[in-house]
């Protein structure tokens, strides 16, 4: 298996974790603000990992390098799950999705007119993902609070695929890069605790950010990592689209939702538009092998 095939394999798995957090999303944010879901759900994430961090200090085996390189990605993290958070409590789920599915053409115009690398193949796999999350989020309703919350959410995380791809090339170490991506959070302690102060973090909640913060932080974000060493942003972020076709799957399957024709096209043209992406990305890494040979 090949670099390119072995990175898509990956990130359509982080694509599938993240699918499933939409709907945990939503629902935590509809019982706490926007800071505490993300206070509480790096907190939460911070506590699984202090152990393992704890025990490489002491082994004097921790890499401070990867810990900086994580709190920078993790600025741009934070941002992320705070903007999202705060739009998702004022918009749907599906305008939330597609709003932050924007996160691609932020990338891509990125790819084009600062890394001077671009290519047809990658600009029709943009136009079919955009199409396609168009057709599967449905998003309807007009621009307001909740929605620029969201947008500006999705430039965050835009600047968190591109921080990955430049440092999980660079030798970073996965569990210090984590640590240090989950930090930024900390910041928000005072406002959450003696700002807000009342907070109801009931137990469901409670269980929704614990699966938020091990399954669709942690490991996905670990995952995010080893994928992205492999394939380019551009492509990473077309990848990424997946994401609100597993949230519909995963909604039809627990609720009982059902998946309508357009729905369906959208979700076959996110699909496709991956493979092209991924069929370039295969294609340069043929022609600089050879030309390295």
């Amino acid at each position: 298996m090949g670099r390119a095939a072995f990175g898509t394999l990956v990130l359509i798995l982080v694509s599938i974790l993240w699918g499933s957090s939409f709907v945990f999303i939503k629902l935590s944010v509809e019982n706490i603000s926007g800071f505490s879901y993300t206070f509480y759900r790096s907190l939460i994430a911070l506590a699984a990992l202090t152990p393992l961090v704890l025990a490489k200090l002491v082994k004097s085996s921790l890499d401070a390098r990867s810990i900086r390189w994580g709190a920078v990605t993790g600025v741009t993290y934070m941002l992320g799950l705070l903007l999202q958070g705060i739009g998702t409590a004022y918009t749907t789920p599906s305008i939330s999705a597609f709003i932050t599915g924007l996160n691609t053409v932020h990338v891509h115009i990125y790819t084009g007119l600062i890394e001077r690398r671009y290519s047809k193949l990658l600009l029709l796999s943009l136009a079919l993902s955009i199409l396609g999350l168009y057709l599967v989020t449905k998003p309807v309703g007009g621009f307001g609070f909740g929605e620029l919350m969201v947008f500006l959410g999705s430039i965050a995380w835009a600047a968190e695929i591109i921080l990955i791809s430049r440092y999980s090339t660079r030798g970073v170490k996965r569990l210090e890069f984590l640590y240090g991506v989950l930090l930024p959070a900390i910041t928000l302690a005072p406002y959450v605790l003696f700002i807000e102060k009342e907070v109801n973090l009931t137990i469901e909640t409670l269980a929704y950010l614990t699966y938020l913060a091990l399954i669709c932080t942690l490991a996905a974000t670990a995952l995010q990592v080893i994928g992205q060493r492999y394939v380019s942003e551009a492509t990473a972020a077309v990848i990424y689209l997946l994401e609100p076709v597993f949230a519909t799957l995963f909604s039809a399957t627990i609720y009982g939702e059902k998946i309508e024709a357009l729905g369906a096209l959208g979700g076959t043209l996110i699909v496709l538009a991956s493979a092209i992406a991924v069929l370039d990305e295969v294609r340069r890494e043929k022609t600089s092998n050879m030309k390295r040979s």
